[in-house]
């Protein structure tokens, strides 16, 4: 009678933790990150009595959560990956919209600028052509300057994005540092804190999107590295990341850490490639600051060929033509890492063979290295030596050494990238236009037609003309916004298709839920009848035995 009533009562026992775990999951069906629990049951230990071994009902061997790591990893890079691809994108087309205005881009200047030199080509002596000419030479260096501050406010917008990710990652960190102390104490008992590894997996998930993540497990604690192997979390312990100023270029941030020994250690950014921080990080590397140079070397070339040919000639007033433009001078930063004492400046010599493009200079066993930015090619340097210093000259630059370097010293020289800040127009009096070629008089258009023939000329980079070069960058963000845009729903399939493995696996089926609800439902029942029978079979024996 005993042996009945302990089965019962197991069956019982083991009925409760099934609704429980069932009602569990359904209750938790819209948590971010819950999977899916099951109780898991087993036969008791049998008695041997007489010649035959005996049930003894069922025990309850815990609860399991129904996760499988290898299709959360899988989903895990795939998610890095579309988050890069995301943060990518959103830049990209932000530019895109601000390029293609109808009606405002800079070919639309440019090209006006040149219909109204065309107004003097054919009446040098009107005073309305001529300031036609100045007020739309106004207007030109407005849109020069424009798009500049544009591009200048996506660069301070990208640095205020890496400080507040750096801050996410690091506040998901600590959480997931917390956590693996916390799973680890609770572990020791020998109890599975499902709840609390949901939370973890949650966490690593939302960290991952910020920046791709690798994940280790040990001991059942998760440690926790990014693609270039340095390490966010390991054991109970988080290691921050910190938005620093770039050695080499300190108005950009960059992502590194605090070393004890060392200070502030960069960390190499080809190598964080996914998660947001990716995708911010490698926009601005191939885009954004390549658009720059472009815009830049555009702004150089128009300059310097307006100017060469107004200079040529003479104005209203029989005075040589003075430069209608001006522009900025190239920029070189010394790296911060730098231990000798050399300075570096650089000009323009010939505005036609200026790329657009940054250099780095390194000296390094007695001699110069100049290497191209925008294709990283190693290029030769005309070097010459006199009692003021050092000259290097290449493409189109000349770049002077005062001061005495030290071995590996390294200096990043950017020609063109903030020249257009400083593009103005020099003049707005319309008598200063050199028209004329010589002093013939006020009618002589010669010269100005010798400026109107600089739009078919191939000034910039000594490859293009000014429409080319900037429909050349137009297209080249038109043509990366629209493939982001394309991996971007490509990448959002993946993650579809395994989102709904990873569902099939620890996703709550509500159907099946509730299925499982009624049959665990008459289990209990049944088991109830168990209870009872042997309560009336015992209160049968008193009976006869009284």
């Amino acid at each position: 009678m005993s042996s009945l009533i302990n089965s019962a009562m197991s069956g019982l026992s083991a009925a409760q933790q099934l609704l429980n775990s069932t009602a569990n999951n359904i209750s938790s069906y819209t948590i971010a990150g819950y999977n899916r629990q099951v109780t898991v049951i087993s036969e008791a230990q049998n008695t041997f009595n007489g010649n035959s071994w005996y049930g003894n009902g069922a025990i309850v061997d815990g609860v399991q959560r129904q996760y499988d790591a290898l299709i959360d990893n899988q989903l895990r890079n795939a998610s890095a990956k579309s988050s890069a691809q995301s943060a990518h994108y959103t830049q990209l087309s932000a530019i895109d919209k601000q390029m293609t205005l109808d009606g405002g881009t800079l070919n639309d200047g440019v090209d006006s600028f040149f219909d109204t030199l065309q107004n003097v080509v054919n009446n040098a002596a009107d005073p309305a052509a001529r300031q036609a000419v100045m007020s739309q030479a106004a207007a030109l260096t407005n849109q020069f300057t424009a798009t500049q501050t544009m591009l200048d406010q996506q660069q301070r917008d990208i640095n205020a994005q890496l400080q507040s990710t750096v801050s996410t990652i690091n506040g998901y960190s600590q959480q997931i540092a917390t956590l693996n102390q916390r799973i680890a104490q609770m572990s020791q008992s020998g109890d599975t804190p499902n709840n609390l590894l949901d939370q973890r997996d949650q966490l690593v998930r939302e960290l991952n999107d910020q920046v791709g993540v690798n994940v280790a497990t040990q001991d059942g604690s998760l440690t926790v590295s990014i693609a270039n192997g340095f390490t966010l979390v390991s054991g109970s312990h988080s290691y921050a990341l910190e938005a620093m100023p770039s050695n080499a270029d300190p108005d950009q941030l960059t992502i590194g850490y605090h070393d004890k020994l060392a200070g502030q250690v960069e960390l190499p950014e080809k190598l964080v490639n996914s998660g947001k921080m990716g995708g911010i990080l490698a926009f601005r590397h191939d885009e954004l600051n390549s658009l720059q140079n472009r815009l830049g070397q555009l702004t150089l070339a128009f300059t310097s060929a307006i100017n060469s040919v107004q200079e040529q000639g003479y104005d209203l007033n029989g005075q040589q033509g003075e430069a209608l433009f001006s522009v900025g001078t190239p920029s070189v930063k010394q790296n911060q890492l730098n231990t000798g004492t050399a300075t570096l400046s650089a000009q323009f010599t010939d505005a036609q063979q200026v790329q657009a493009s940054d250099y780095q200079l390194v000296y390094q066993q007695g001699s110069w290295q100049v290497t191209r930015l925008s294709d990283n090619s190693v290029i030769p340097a005309d070097i010459s030596t006199s009692a003021d210093g050092t000259t290097l000259s290449f493409d189109g630059l000349s770049v002077s050494v005062s001061g005495t370097p030290a071995d590996h010293d390294r200096y990043l020289l950017q020609p063109v990238r903030q020249i257009t800040d400083q593009f103005a127009l020099q003049t707005s009096d319309p008598n200063k236009l050199a028209a004329a070629e010589d002093l013939s008089g006020e009618s002589d258009n010669r010269n100005m037609q010798k400026m109107l023939d600089v739009q078919s000329q191939k000034w910039v980079g000594g490859s293009q003309t000014f429409s080319q070069a900037w429909r050349s960058a137009v297209s080249v963000v038109g043509t990366q916004t629209q493939s982001y845009g394309n991996a971007m729903n490509v990448s959002e399939n993946i993650i579809t298709q395994l989102t709904a493995r990873q569902q099939a696996v620890s996703g709550v089926n509500l159907d099946e839920e509730y299925a499982n609800l009624t049959q665990y439902q008459q289990y209990y029942i049944a088991n109830t009848q168990v209870l009872n029978t042997a309560s009336a079979l015992f209160d049968a024996l008193i009976s006869v035995r009284s």
